[in-house]
């Protein structure tokens, strides 16, 4: 396993079988990529980052509903005014 910069981590598949406490271990620390043949295939990340993303982009998902049905309001409204 490599660390390519502070918060990244990459692993080959193979090391999967032979070294997977320290990769486990390593996701308390980063996000750890997976790679077959050099290119990436898969990232690991820990249940609690999992989550943090999960929540993220679900604000975000809020974010851009709420924005939409704003935009969409004040269309209707214009065109009611337009009459």
């Amino acid at each position: 396993m490599r660390i390519i910069k502070a918060d990244t981590a990459l692993a080959a598949l193979s090391e999967l079988r032979t070294r997977m406490d320290e990769i486990l271990a390593q996701l308390r620390q980063t996000p750890v990529v997976l790679e077959k043949h050099r290119r990436p295939v898969a990232v690991l990340v820990s249940p609690a980052r999992f989550e943090e993303m999960q929540r993220a982009l679900e604000s975000a998902c809020d974010i851009m509903l709420a924005y939409e049905a704003r935009r969409r309001e004040s269309g209707a409204r214009a065109g009611k005014r337009r009459r």
